[in-house]
Order: C-alpha cells, then sequence, then structure tokens
C-alpha cells in the first residue's frame, strides 16, 4: 500500500512538474540597423517546432522576449515597427478585432529602452492571458486568446523583418552558440529596475488620480443630441499580404515624357536619387521625441490600413536584377523611408542590408520609382510620415 502511494506521489510530482515547466528556448535572432546590433529576440515554445503553425498554436504556453544591446533605444519606434509587422502579417478581421488591445499594448511603451533591458510577454494558455513585463516588472495584462498570435505573427508572419530574423526564430531549439551567451548575458542593473518600477508607480497613480471623478456643480444641463458613433474604417475585404520581388513581372515605370516633334527623341536620363542621408544610429535614440497624440483604435486602424497599402504600392515598383538572377544572389533588405503628407518621399536610408549591393541598390530605386505615394489619411493629421519597407529577393525554388 505504501509502494502504491508512493508511486502516485511521484506521478503527481512529475506532472506538477510538467504543468509548471518554463517554455524551451525556440530560436534566438539578432536585430541590426544601420549595421549595429539593436537587440535579440527570442521565442519560446512547450513544444519546439520549424513550423510558423505549429508555434501559432494556442493551446501552449508561448513567450516572447527581447533583450536589448542598443545603449539607447526608443520605445516607441521599437514598438511602432512591431505594429507595422502586425499591420501586413494579420487579416484586416484580425486588425479590427484587436484594435482596442492594440492600443492597451501601445500605451505600455513609454521613453527609452536601455542595454540589458528584457521586455517578456508571456501567454498563459489554460486562460489566454497575454502578460507584458520589462524586467520582470509587470506592465499589463490582456485578456483575450487571440492576441497573442497577432504579435508573434508580425515576427514569423508571410512578411517578416528580414528572412534570416523569422527562419533563426524557428530554429527548432538550434540556436547559435556566441548569440545564446549573448543574449543570456544582457542583464538590467539594480538602478535601471529601481527606475523602470518608479515609472510604474507614478503611471499607476496618474491613471488613478484621472479615475477619480471630479465634482460636479449641479447645475441643469441642456439637453443634448447623442453623438453618432465615429464609422470605423473599412476592412471588409482582407488587405492580402505584399508580393515580394517577383521575376519576370516588369516593374511599373512612371510614364516617360513625350518626346517633341521637332526635337530628336533623347535617351532617357538616369532617375535622379532621393535624398539617401546615412542616418546615423544614434539619430533615432538621440532626438528628442514630441509629444504624442493619444493612441485611438481609429487611429492604429488607420495607421496599419495605411501601412499596408504603402507597401503594396511600392513592391509594384521592384524589379528582380536581371545579373542577381543569373549569380543565383538572394537576400533580404529594410529600407526607412520618410515622405511629407502629399506623399512626396523626402529620405530613403537603409535600416539592413543583403550581402549584395545590386539587391540593395534596386531596393532604394524601387522606392524613388514609386514616389509619391498616396497621400497621408486625414485621421493621422501629420506632416510627415516615417515607414519601414521589408524587401525579400528570393528565387524560385
Amino acid at each position: 500500500m505504501k509502494s502504491t502511494n508512493f508511486v502516485i506521489a511521484l506521478l503527481l510530482f512529475a506532472t506538477a512538474l510538467t504543468a509548471n515547466a518554463a517554455p524551451l528556448l525556440n530560436g534566438l535572432a539578432l536585430e541590426q540597423q544601420f549595421n549595429k546590433d539593436r537587440y535579440i529576440a527570442a521565442v519560446y515554445s512547450e513544444r519546439l517546432s520549424g513550423d510558423a503553425n505549429a508555434l501559432l498554436d494556442n493551446n501552449l504556453p508561448r513567450s516572447l522576449q527581447v533583450r536589448i544591446i542598443a545603449d539607447r533605444l526608443s520605445a516607441r519606434r521599437f514598438r511602432n515597427q512591431w505594429m507595422e509587422g502586425i499591420a501586413i502579417n494579420n487579416p484586416g478581421s484580425v486588425l479590427t478585432g484587436q484594435a482596442e488591445n492594440m492600443v492597451t499594448f501601445a500605451n505600455m511603451f513609454k521613453g527609452r529602452l536601455v542595454a540589458g533591458d528584457q521586455l517578456r510577454i508571456d501567454y498563459a494558455a489554460d486562460t489566454g492571458t497575454t502578460s507584458v513585463s520589462l524586467n520582470d516588472i509587470m506592465l499589463g495584462m490582456i485578456e483575450d486568446r487571440e492576441f497573442f498570435n497577432t504579435l508573434l505573427r508580425a515576427w514569423i508572419g508571410p512578411v517578416p523583418p528580414s528572412t534570416d530574423f523569422r527562419d533563426d526564430l524557428m530554429g527548432s531549439g538550434q540556436v547559435d552558440s556566441g548569440l545564446l551567451a549573448k543574449y543570456e548575458a544582457l542583464q538590467p542593473g539594480a538602478d535601471r529596475v529601481a527606475q523602470v518600477t518608479a515609472m510604474v508607480d507614478a503611471q499607476e497613480a496618474k491613471e488613478e488620480a484621472a479615475a477619480e471623478p471630479a465634482p460636479q456643480k449641479a447645475e441643469p444641463k441642456p439637453a443634448q443630441v447623442a453623438a453618432a458613433p465615429k464609422p470605423k474604417p473599412n476592412l471588409s475585404a482582407d488587405i492580402p499580404p505584399p508580393s515580394l520581388a517577383a521575376i519576370g513581372t516588369p516593374a511599373l515605370e512612371k510614364p516617360a515624357p513625350k518626346p517633341v516633334a521637332s526635337a530628336p527623341v533623347s535617351q532617357p536620363k538616369p532617375l535622379k536619387p532621393t535624398t539617401t542621408r546615412p542616418a546615423s544610429p544614434l539619430d533615432e535614440e538621440l532626438e528628442e521625441e514630441e509629444e504624442e497624440a493619444p493612441l485611438t483604435a481609429d487611429m492604429i486602424l488607420a495607421r496599419q490600413i495605411y501601412h499596408s497599402m504603402l507597401l503594396r504600392h511600392t513592391f509594384k515598383h521592384i524589379r528582380y536584377p536581371k545579373r542577381a538572377q543569373e549569380r543565383g544572389q538572394e537576400g533580404s533588405v529594410r529600407l526607412n523611408v520618410t515622405i511629407d503628407n502629399k506623399g512626396i518621399v523626402k529620405t530613403v536610408s537603409t535600416l539592413q542590408e543583403s550581402r549584395y549591393s545590386s539587391l540593395n541598390r534596386e531596393a532604394v530605386e524601387a522606392v524613388e520609382r514609386a514616389g509619391p505615394y498616396p497621400a497621408t489619411p486625414a485621421q493621422l493629421n501629420i506632416e510627415e510620415y516615417n515607414f519601414t519597407v521589408p524587401i525579400t529577393f528570393r528565387l524560385p525554388d
């Protein structure tokens, strides 16, 4: 009898250990911009897999983690980059359904991220809750079973930051030992933990003060007509993921000017390059950020729809360089583009290059050919719009 009880106890203990076991490290990916290391991203899952659909299984506990390498990283820019990935890797129905959750998520990011910071996004399969923490300090929770996958698709969906980034995250537990050692060494200092704690406490106090009802005078108010609800952006048709650089599909060219009858037709002049300053990696981190208008679900949807529109517009103008095809050259390029509110391209800079100059050059020239872009939506009410363009050159198998 004692032996039977002992076996049962062992089984219960083993079951408890399994239930509380931390998800396994599925893959690590290094994010670089302007040839500088920015952060290391990690995907954890209870079951290792190299298949995106398997990693999107809502029945599995999973975790996304980011450890900051850069001395300073704008939390808002980091958030916006992630939101761009969400926009182009999720169908319109998901974007609409998750708009309010995206507002909650976006408002968790304040100030700067610094070297050693650890951002964790954990998914509890039993409750469907996604919790977000920075340096083990809780920033917030979102109780929606579909929200975690909305975030994860930005990393492992059809248009990731780069193909290498996605492939490394889907490594099925096979990770580079050197990158793993660097990842594990990134830890926040005690002063930084205290700083984040104070920031979160101050934010909570501010929210509590705002939630307290203000004393009101007992004065009769004139009858008011209930305001009509604001129309939601139309997402009845899903936004398809933009096609990547294709072979045999000519890029759209700007119409050539009609020749004057009395003058000989001249050879077309080379495209005048857009201002492409080699932006310093410190530019985006050290510049003072302007106060941001409070985010709303409508605003987030408008940005996501507009970003998808800009990418589709760009991809119509991409062509695979013939010599790169002949030499079997493939790669990913990521550009940072700034346009004014009329869609005129102001600057183009390369965040991440491929190994081949012809692919890098074609990516920039595709953006130049694509201008002017569609004008910015009125809801955004901005003078300039900054967005990233991931372009993958891949030959057919």
